[in-house]
């Protein structure tokens, strides 16, 4: 599909070239512009600056020239570095849609569930969370937990808010336990988690009973896949 977007797929190439990430892949590019073209969302909220911004970018670019609705995009990122190179890698067309914000991280706690956000993300009316990062090791003990920005914007918020998680069982487990396995689906194919669009009155504690099988197990080969938690044997 990315291929019949000249504008879009020649952006992407050039792009590609001179970046040092390897990137989400052309399936998640290709999942995430359609979302937001579908959807149309005005506030993005990314996590993780990267490939997918200059993809988000270019479908608000698109959006707008539809609807004359202006997008913004909220790009977050914790290395100044790779915050850097993808500010300037970012062709010139896409800039006035991106608002490139430099963060450290902390670990925050909902229920029985504690994960890692961005610490300084802006107040603004998200509708939409695309997850790729931070990298969700706790920064009190070094634990492996799971990313918290989409519960974040979503605990304070009446504004139904949709997200796209990119290749994080734990993140796409715990959004299930808390929003229910009908709102939270995970794609085994194409790497991704979706969630519909939610408010704050749609987090519980725990949604379901947490199980007892292993990731694997609960994972089909085709098709959107509960995911359940690793037993200790």
């Amino acid at each position: 599909m990315l291929q019949r977007n000249d504008g879009l797929w020649n952006a992407l190439q050039a792009y590609l070239q001179e970046t040092k990430s390897t990137g989400c892949g052309y399936i998640d590019y290709a999942c995430l512009y359609q979302t937001i073209r579908s959807e149309k969302p005005v506030e993005v909220l990314e996590c993780g600056t990267g490939v997918s911004t200059l993809v988000i970018a270019h479908a608000l670019m698109e959006n707008e020239r539809e609807t004359s609705r202006g997008g913004r995009v909220t790009s977050m990122e914790e290395h100044e570095g790779w915050l850097e190179m993808s500010r300037k890698l970012l062709p010139n067309k896409y800039a006035e849609y991106v608002d490139f914000r430099l963060s450290g991280t902390i670990e925050d706690q909902y229920s029985l569930f504690r994960g890692v956000r961005y610490e300084d993300i802006p107040d603004r009316a998200y509708d939409f969370v695309f997850v790729d990062g931070p990298k969700y090791v706790s920064p009190v003990d070094g634990s492996a937990t799971f990313d918290f920005d989409y519960i974040h914007v979503l605990r304070s918020t009446v504004r139904p808010i949709g997200c796209l998680v990119d290749k994080r069982l734990s993140t796409v487990f715990v959004l299930q336990q808390l929003l229910g396995a009908d709102k939270v689906k995970y794609s085994t194919v194409a790497g991704l988690g979706y969630v519909k669009p939610c408010t704050k009155d749609d987090l519980g504690t725990v949604a379901t009973s947490i199980s007892s099988k292993n990731y694997q197990g609960s994972m089909r080969l085709l098709g959107n896949s509960k995911l359940s938690i690793t037993a200790n044997k």
